[in-house]
């Protein structure tokens, strides 16, 4: 039983101002696992004050980006050595496998190290000719961020909203999901034990409510936010009222496109880009697009492997499916199915809840075939183990059912030439899109989506640009920066 009493608060353990807890759940054995303090409404008005106070007159905005970055390697290599706890606390509260809990956990450090040489691609000033003289133009801190985390990759997540905004000169303030809590609190150990300055990082776990105020928060310069479609339009409402920037990375219904005849070898990696964390990954390409022609061999080879990997218990390291998050999830997902069924769709492998397993939320991974892309499964964001294949007739007809969608998160080409498929890949309205086996989610560059799929941009120089705010100052006729302030200066060293 993982148990906290207390909150990070402006870098310190304190007591919280309530008594409510919230209790976390194991999708695996329906049991508790963990308990840590409910934030209360005075609790977010006291990380938001001290992370004011840590922007205003603290020194961690006003240090240069390698001063900051060297605090920050710190924190890596301080969570480095609580990495195997944050395993398996995050295979205990959101029933993530083991083997894609430790590959988005124990690469912590070297993802800080990636953002940290993105962060040195940021231009915090350069000059530029204007239409009369010379402007220097300036990206300054924007001032509180506020980090509002999912629950399916908590620790990973709370890295790429946190790092980005720290490098760029931001406190923040995190709310974790209330089904994932536990696995954060190795994360502020971490931010602890490098002795940040006061008020740069808060954590509060708690529920919706909890969120709703720390977003509207008058001392909240900007939002981040990874999560639903729908709770994102509300956040996005809130945040244009108040005319605070916000960054939105938001559900998918992406679609893998299949050019050639021969497809076998794509089908190991169609299922792990489709169906890892069970389906419990925004940008899974979930929409499996195949030629008519194709249609019947390929759904076989797809059965033939599923039936190759093993659904259990995600702490053994063996187990392919683990389950959903939580009851409600996988009465979600069912429903999809038993809508989908009734639509005409047929199920090809899967479609109920294994055998064996008394305890747990799971649902067996799921082909559906006969799917029409105008069916709701095709449309609507699913969020768990289930690939709908779609017949196409050409390869136009591939690129337009591609595109009938709501949203534009991510996708995946396959074809034996690698020009063909970026051809293609470049038809498709969306904010990434790999080829073949590339990694996905923008693969190191920027990650963010287009139409239902968010605002913005997570990752590289454009997710730290997310922190910056522009300010120009124009300069005299017939002056130069370097000849004003000197060239030290105007380089930004």
């Amino acid at each position: 039983m993982w148990v906290r009493d207390k909150l990070f608060i402006a870098n310190r353990w304190v007591e919280p101002s309530g008594t409510r807890k919230l209790d976390v759940i194991s999708p695996v054995t329906e049991k508790v696992v963990g308990r840590t303090p409910h934030a209360e409404f005075a609790d977010v008005d006291r990380a938001v004050e001290a992370a004011q106070q840590a922007f205003q007159h603290g020194p961690w905005p006003q240090m240069s980006l390698d001063e900051r970055a060297e605090v920050l390697r710190r924190v890596g290599k301080e969570f480095a050595t609580r990495a195997s706890v944050a395993v398996e606390q995050q295979i205990d509260e959101m029933g993530g496998t083991r083997r894609y809990v430790e590959a988005v956990t124990l690469s912590v450090p070297a993802v800080i190290e990636r953002m940290i040489d993105d962060a040195a691609m940021v231009p915090f000033r350069e000059v530029r000719p204007g239409s009369v003289s010379d402007v220097l133009v300036l990206r300054d801190p924007i001032g509180v961020a506020a980090g509002i985390l999912p629950w399916n990759a908590p620790v990973m997540m709370a890295v790429e909203k946190l790092f980005p905004a720290l490098l760029m000169g931001c406190p923040m303030v995190l709310k974790p999901a209330p089904e994932s809590p536990l696995s954060i609190y190795g994360l502020a150990d971490a931010i602890d034990a490098a002795d940040l300055p006061d008020g740069t990082v808060s954590v509060l776990p708690g529920g919706v409510g909890i969120g709703e105020y720390l977003v509207a928060h008058p001392g909240v310069q900007k939002v981040t936010f990874t999560g639903s479609s729908v709770a994102g339009a509300a956040i996005a409402a809130v945040c244009g009222q108040q005319l605070k920037s916000v960054t939105l990375e938001l559900g998918g219904k992406s679609a893998a496109v299949i050019l050639d005849d021969d497809f076998h070898s794509y089908v190991p990696t169609i299922v792990q880009n489709a169906l890892r964390n069970s389906g419990q990954v925004c940008v899974s390409p979930n929409r499996v697009l195949v030629a008519d022609g194709q249609h019947d061999a390929f759904v076989a080879a797809l059965v033939e492997h599923l039936g190759s990997l093993k659904v259990g218990d995600p702490h053994e390291p063996e187990t392919d499916f683990g389950p959903v998050v939580s009851q409600r999830q996988r009465e979600k997902v069912e429903g999809f199915i038993d809508r989908a069924k009734a639509a005409g769709a047929h199920v090809a492998f899967g479609g109920v809840r294994p055998a064996g397993f008394d305890h747990g939320w799971y649902v067996e991974p799921t082909v559906l075939v006969d799917v029409d892309n105008s069916m709701e499964v095709a449309q609507e964001e699913i969020f768990g183990p289930v690939i709908s294949v779609i017949r196409y007739r050409d390869e136009a007809d591939a690129i337009a059912i591609a595109n009938d969608s709501a949203y534009g998160l991510g996708g995946t080409v396959f074809a034996a030439d690698p020009a063909h498929a970026v051809a293609v890949a470049l038809q498709i309205d969306t904010g990434t899109c790999q080829i073949n086996d590339a990694p996905g989610a923008g693969g190191g560059g920027p990650f963010g989506g287009r139409k239902k799929s968010g605002l913005g941009a997570e990752r590289s120089r454009e997710g730290n640009e997310q922190f910056l705010e522009i300010k120009s100052v124009v300069l005299p006729r017939g002056y130069t920066y370097n000849q004003l302030v000197g060239a030290e200066v105007a380089t930004g060293e």
